[in-house]
């Protein structure tokens, strides 16, 4: 289990519950969190975790060199993935009509948010709208098939676990607790420049 962990925390994985149950159990273990920092110290990473414990990731030690260009390319991919994520995090509240921030292990059902949407003319025009905000989506396209693309999209991202492909249930991963971080970091330094975002970031040690 140790060299399989190391693997995908080396592939720059977020290792969580949902998506990988074994591996984050071992890594729940102190001795084991201890001997997998040590390996990754070795060759300048670190075991870091979310704030609200629900993934494991590999940062850099460092923050000079190849490693600020590192945390600088993440961190621009981050501010790119952010307002589609934010858009469609919204519209799963809105039609599930829950209040509270996702969490780690949240339940999407497709069949049953797609009903809601088709109902509505509002979600539809909000599904619309994430949809031109996702690439790859054909103007023509039916309101199912838009919504399939944005769930897949999210999926390959890591941030949905598909749980159940027959009935396409999915669950939200650990990886949304290291956004909602960085969504938290950029309320609060809305105003900075990219470079002082980049000091801020490399500061905290850097994901893979």
């Amino acid at each position: 289990m140790f060299e399989r962990t190391v693997r995908l925390l080396l592939e720059g994985t977020f290792v969580c519950e949902i998506t990988h149950r074994e591996a984050f159990s071992f890594l729940n273990n102190p001795a084991n969190q201890q001997s997998v920092n040590d390996y990754l110290g070795k060759i300048g990473l670190k075991l870091s975790r979310t704030q609200h414990g629900g993934a494991f990731f590999a940062a850099h030690i460092e923050t000079g060199g190849p490693e600020k260009k590192a945390a600088k390319e993440v961190f621009i991919k981050i501010k790119h993935e952010l307002r589609p994520l934010v858009a469609f995090l919204e519209l799963v509240m809105r039609v599930s009509q829950k209040d509270d921030v996702i969490c780690a292990g949240f339940v999407i059902e497709t069949a049953s948010l797609m009903l809601s949407i088709d109902s509505n003319p509002t979600l539809r025009n909000d599904l619309q709208s994430l949809a031109n905000l996702v690439k790859g989506q054909a103007a023509d396209s039916s309101d199912r098939a838009r919504f399939n693309k944005v769930l897949n999209r999210f999926k390959d991202e890591g941030y949905l676990f598909l749980a159940n492909s027959e009935r396409e249930i999915y669950q939200v991963t650990g990886k949304i607790e290291f956004i909602m971080e960085a969504i938290a970091f950029l309320s609060e330094h809305e105003k900075i420049g990219l470079d002082d975002e980049e000091t801020e970031v490399t500061s905290q040690g850097s994901l893979l």
